[in-house]
């Protein structure tokens, strides 16, 4: 049986993964949208701050998990 230590790390891995994947569509959704000087995961708040009307602050402090949700709607 894995301790919660492995299993805490596997989750963070997972998650990791899951941020370079959504930073990988922002650089699409850059040249998609236009974002000449963005890319990563800076076009994925701009995108949402465009469509949302949301504060930098605000985007930025979205969950991984939350950024997924959102993304599936706009992407």
């Amino acid at each position: 049986m894995k301790d919660i230590h492995q299993v805490t790390e596997e989750v963070y891995v997972a998650e990791a993964k899951l941020k370079a994947t959504i930073a990988q569509l922002g650089d699409k959704l850059a040249k998609k949208q236009g974002y000449k000087n963005l890319q990563g995961m800076d076009a994925i708040y701009r995108c949402l701050i465009d469509k949302y009307h949301w504060l930098p602050d605000h985007v930025r402090s979205l969950s991984v998990s939350d950024l997924q949700l959102l993304l599936d709607g706009v992407l």
